[in-house]
This record gives C-alpha cells, structure tokens and sequence, in this order.
C-alpha cells in the first residue's frame, strides 16, 4: 500500500509540472506573452517551441488567448509560424475557436519587438 501511495504522489508531481507557461513580456497594449520551456527543442540547426499570448480585451471574434508552434534560425533572426491556436479563455484553455497552419515563409521581426523578445528567449534558452 505505501507502494502505491508513493507511486501515486510522484505521478501528480509529474503532472502538476508538465505545460507550465513561463511570462516572458507584454506588449504595449497590456497583452502578455508565455513561453512553454518544456517545448524548447534543437532539431536539424533550428529550434522550435510553443509560445502563447493573453489578450486584455477579447477580439471581435471573442479571442482571449493564442498559441504559436515556432520554428526559429537563431544565426539569421528569423522565425516560422509552425501552427496558430485561438481559445475563448485566457491561459490556452476553452473552446477552441480557430487553428490555422500558416504558409511556410520566414519572418523576420523587427527589433524591440515581442516577436523579435520571444526569438531572443528562445535562442538564448537552446544555447
């Protein structure tokens, strides 16, 4: 029975720290930006990695947060968006209101940016 107890506990530690999104920055708008450290990961000279942003105010379409599957050049400062997830909650959570695979193209962020913040995040976690 201790056995088992022990086996349960160390089983929700696990999952208690699974996923969690670290605060990177905001915007000059109030919304926030998080970075899944789990999810960072060196593969073929790129990295790749979930990031997710809260918004203040919901959109039009009712939009409070996003997620952003990552493919980032650190030697060239450039990013592809992988994947884009749009939640009627804050945090990733609720309904999902829209997924979209974007055209594989690079972008290139403009300095002091939170897209060119996350980049640098990323870049210098995978180092």
């Amino acid at each position: 029975m201790k056995k088992l107890l022990i086996f349960l506990f160390s089983i929700l530690i696990s999952f208690n720290s699974y996923g969690e999104w670290e605060l990177i920055g905001g915007d000059v708008n109030g919304n926030d930006v998080y970075i899944d450290k789990d999810t960072i990961k060196e593969h073929g000279g790129h990295v790749y990695a979930w990031t997710m942003r809260n918004y203040l105010e919901p959109s039009p379409e009712g939009v409070l947060s996003t997620k952003l599957y990552r493919k980032v050049d650190c030697y060239v400062n450039r990013e592809m968006i992988l994947s884009f997830v749009a939640y009627d909650q804050s945090m990733g959570i609720g309904k999902t209101l829209a997924t979209y695979t974007p055209p594989k193209e690079w972008d290139y962020p403009s300095p002091g940016t939170i897209s060119a913040n996350s980049l640098k995040y990323i870049c210098g976690y995978a180092d």
